[in-house]
């Protein structure tokens, strides 16, 4: 019998015990679906089962050296991928349709930097912008390639496969009903319930956990490098990433500012400060709306970090909530509290949607955040 064996961490290793018995009994799914919080290693353990499933070596799979190996981790081979990219790059020429010598970026060269931005760092969070998306040009691409597969095993990453728009998730749904021989689809997304439930129902669900605090630090220092500091990856930058190495990679690079900035939120707001309070957010550049929301993240992690120092409870931002003085304002209750997280949470929404800026929005928030316990 082969021996398939699936690396990661301690805390996912239930996962994978699942995944390497079914491959080993010959009975992988040729559809398999991994969701999870951003940043936990989805990506990752996609392209380990992607080694595996192509991987020829007659003992030992994934071995790392066949052609088959090779294959998967070369970012070259864009077929074996598809990834969510910007209106521009999804519709730029392909390498067929271009002359030769030409200089153009292909939609190829778009997908081939994605990809090796992945193999990089597969932890990482923001590899995407909020406007990328899975078209259907995308879909009828991936699909267009079957035909030159070959006799070999085919493996398809599809990442972030929630960002797929109504047209590709009815193409991507037509394949699944009839999938080649010899052809694996793994997809992973952050959001099952933002795909659609006839796709869902067609793949093997996967729910990968986060991972512990021991082993984000772990593993940040690993995929970081060695130009990385490690001084940046403090208590409340750990709490922040919730087991997410992608998240305190992201959050080692902002909370410095981010954190000082929402417990500055906070009091500002309760004071009725708000002229320095606009003066502070205006330097702090949060007009993106992806980044603002994110600041709104850490700031909706300290309230309820304020209402676990209300309860006696453990702190996940200790240096952030205690700096908050939140005994200095009697009247700021749980129930206070609360309300705050759900305006922040209304906030973000909003910022999402796009019907006010990300600016006016935050000022708006700092104005009702604390509405009637100031």
């Amino acid at each position: 019998m082969i021996e398939y064996t699936l690396n990661g961490p301690a805390s996912q290793e239930r996962a994978r015990i699942r995944l390497m018995s079914a491959l080993r009994e010959n009975r992988f799914p040729q559809a398999i679906l991994i969701d999870g919080p951003a940043g936990i290693g989805k990506k990752r353990l996609a392209m380990e089962i992607a080694k595996a499933l192509q991987c020829t070596d007659p003992n030992m799979r994934p071995c790392g050296h066949c052609f088959g190996c090779r294959m998967a981790d070369d970012s070259g081979a864009t077929d074996g991928w598809v990834v969510p990219m910007e209106s521009a790059e999804a519709h730029a020429r392909s390498s067929d349709d271009v002359s030769a010598g030409s200089k153009a970026k292909t939609v190829e060269d778009f997908k081939k930097a994605y990809i090796e931005e992945i193999q990089k760092n597969p932890y990482r969070v923001d590899v995407f912008s909020t406007g990328a998306f899975i078209s259907v040009d995308l879909m009828r691409m991936m699909t267009s390639s079957f035909a030159m597969k070959g006799d070999r095993v085919r493996t398809v990453i599809i990442a972030e496969a929630d960002r797929m728009n109504e047209s590709a998730a009815n193409a991507f749904l037509k394949t699944l009903e009839e999938v080649p021989p010899d052809t694996y689809f793994i997809l992973t997304t952050n959001s099952r319930e933002k795909m659609l439930q006839t796709i869902r129902s067609r793949c093997l669900a996967l729910h990968l956990l986060p991972l512990s605090d021991e082993e984000v630090k772990s593993e940040v220092l690993r995929v970081a490098g060695e130009d990385f500091d490690e001084s940046s990856l403090t208590d409340d930058v750990i709490g922040l990433a919730v087991g997410s190495p992608g998240k305190a990679l992201y959050y080692a690079e902002h909370a410095k500012v981010w954190c000082k900035l929402a417990a500055d939120f906070v009091v500002h707001s309760l004071r009725g400060n708000y002229t320095d309070l606009f003066m502070e957010l205006s330097e702090t550049s949060l007009s993106d709306a992806y980044e603002a929301n994110r600041f709104l993240e850490v700031l909706s992690f300290l309230l309820a970090d304020l209402l676990r120092e209300q309860a006696g409870a453990r702190l996940r931002m200790p240096e952030t909530t205690t700096s908050v003085g939140l005994a200095n304002f009697p009247r700021v209750d749980a129930t206070a509290l609360e309300l705050a997280l759900v305006a922040v949470q209304e906030t973000m929404s909003r910022i999402e949607s796009r019907r006010v800026t990300a600016t006016m929005s935050l000022q708006s928030l700092s104005l009702k955040l604390f509405e009637g316990y100031k």
